[in-house]
């Protein structure tokens, strides 16, 4: 008999399903510090319109820790100057003017803007593109306005959240090493 591995591998190709995103985002574990900037950060900044220091970096400490030297460099002044006018901007431009920041690039990028407003950002990550494009659902090159507008695509088809379809995106690639 197959194993499990094997027998998602034989059918990576196949397009992403709803029972694929229940399955896999049901063996994702959500750890403290997720549930945190999640539920406690993300309001915050919505409501405020800006990231200050303490938030933004837990959120890089979220994503990315080793980036987060990186990001500490940053005035206190340039972060909510630069995060007030990356969330007002219009979408596709958001996380072009988050990069300004030091140490933000694309992904960090993108986990500022998802943790603000889930409901209409994605993370983007390498495991996550990697499970979009094993199953044929992305092309080899993509920006992060494609990579939001496949996978808010997928997820209405799939009939699910973007946090929920990126939790599952992230536990298949992962459980494939």
């Amino acid at each position: 008999m197959a194993s499990v591995h094997q027998l998602d591998l034989a059918s990576a190709d196949a397009a992403i399903t709803k029972e694929f995103v229940q399955r896999w985002s049901g063996q994702y574990q959500v750890k403290q510090r997720e549930f945190d900037v999640f539920g406690r950060i993300g309001p915050v900044v919505a409501k405020r319109g800006y990231y200050n220091r303490r938030d933004l970096l837990e959120v890089v400490r979220w994503k990315s820790p080793r980036s987060t030297t990186y990001v500490a460099r940053n005035s206190d002044s340039d972060i909510e100057d630069v995060t007030r006018m990356a969330l007002a901007a219009p979408q596709r431009l958001r996380h072009r003017v988050l990069s300004l920041l030091n140490g933000v690039g694309v992904p960090i990028a993108s986990a500022l803007l998802t943790v603000c407003d889930p409901s209409v950002f994605t993370v983007i990550d390498y495991r996550a593109i990697e499970t979009l494009r094993a199953h044929g659902e992305l092309g080899r090159r993509s920006s992060y306005t494609r990579y939001l507008e496949v996978c808010s695509a997928l997820a209405d088809r799939v009939e699910t959240d973007l946090r929920t379809l990126d939790r599952a995106l992230w536990q298949w690639s992962k459980e494939q090493r």
